[in-house]
């Protein structure tokens, strides 16, 4: 057994309440696994876990819709235990709400300080993404490609990034403030780096919609070589029906890749995809056009929120495109949290107006969805 193991195992004393099929309490070992966690044939799953307490020497698991899992008596194991447990919970929830990345990130323990109330967090650097995971509260997202700015506050030692979503304020991470800010700094430069090389342009930044008013005559170029062979005619068709001024062109690196996927005119870094954004008559076009074999999306929400909300969610496309029944079935379970919880999933999904399926009938369809 190794130590990480060994953590996750005690003796303790458990109670159940609301939970079916589970017996009412006894004792036993807790086990506590990636999932979930398992004592005297009661079972919970970290997915369905929307508050957890340590009080009094207790640990309070509260369940969705409704539900609770109490472990005591866990003697000299408890605090062992208890961050164990919350290690993992915290974990398959950053999964579960859509906040994690490719690989393994870069860790920090700390605090996020504005938007208030003030609380600790653990802080995940990944290459696309930031990830926030605050105590007593849902982890979330901040995509360097949202951010402008990275800042440090040297009279309160705080890490300060503004981006689009607003701007957050980072503390209490003693003798790694610097190496967070750092951290972070590289990243983003990183991208923005990849995103000038194959663009060939400044303007780019992981999953930001840019205008074709800024792209001025790059935009015709970019088209053509971000996009699939396979999919060329039909972006054009999409500007054509929008007009220029209602179109915009971005990159992203997709953390659900593909094993295999449609390749741009000019080869983009690994996992990254090309997308066009468009509005017409009131909707708002998604069009993946080289990376995965992707539907063609129409939204009714504004254009601005509908690239917010796309950016939010790193363009994640496998929660997105779940129908009714694979919600209620096996496909739906992994994405069950970010399906009640994840707001910006939630506005797409709700604003689906269509999805157009790349087969010989495609326009036909999108001429129907418009």
């Amino acid at each position: 057994m190794t130590g990480d193991d060994e953590t996750r195992r005690a003796l303790c004393t458990f109670e159940t309440e609301g939970l079916e099929g589970a017996p009412a309490g006894g004792e036993g070992e807790a086990f506590v696994d990636d999932d979930g966690v398992s004592v005297g044939g009661a079972r919970v799953a970290f997915l369905d876990v929307d508050t957890f307490t340590d009080e009094q020497r207790v640990l309070t698991l509260g369940l969705h819709p409704s539900g609770r899992l109490r472990l005591s008596m866990l003697a000299r194991r408890h605090a062992t235990f208890a961050r164990a447990l919350a290690d993992a919970r915290d974990a398959a929830r950053v999964r579960g709400l859509l906040a994690h990345g490719l690989g393994n990130p870069e860790p920090f323990d700390g605090a996020l300080i504005e938007p208030g109330p003030a609380r600790d967090a653990r802080l995940l650097v990944w290459p696309t993404h930031v990830a926030v995971v605050p105590a007593g509260g849902d982890p979330f997202q901040i995509p360097l490609g949202s951010v402008d700015e990275v800042r440090f506050v040297e009279g309160t030692w705080e890490v300060v990034l503004v981006a689009k979503a607003g701007t957050f304020h980072f503390g209490r991470l003693a003798l790694r403030t610097d190496a967070f800010a750092r951290t972070i700094r590289a990243a983003r430069a990183s991208m923005l780096e990849r995103c000038a090389r194959v663009s060939g342009t400044r303007h780019f930044s992981d999953g930001r919609a840019v205008p074709a008013t800024v792209l001025g005559s790059d935009f015709e170029r970019l088209i053509v070589s971000f996009s699939a062979p396979e999919r060329l005619d039909g972006a054009r068709d999409i500007v054509k029906r929008a007009g220029r001024e209602g179109c915009a062109l971005g990159l992203v690196e997709l953390l659900d890749p593909d094993d295999e996927g449609l390749a741009a005119k000019e080869e983009l870094p690994v996992n990254t995809a090309a997308f066009l954004l468009a509005s017409i008559r009131g909707l708002v076009v998604l069009e993946l056009l080289s990376g995965p074999s992707a539907a063609t999306y129409v939204f009714q929400l504004p254009f601005d929120d509908v690239a917010r909300d796309l950016a939010g969610i790193h363009f994640r496309r496998r929660a997105l495109a779940l129908t009714g029944a694979e919600v209620q079935g096996p496909a739906g379970r992994p994405y069950r949290l970010a399906l009640r919880r994840l707001e910006p999933l939630k506005r797409l999904r709700a604003a689906t107006a269509a999805r157009v399926i790349h087969d010989e009938r495609w326009r036909e369809g999108l001429l129907k969805a418009l």
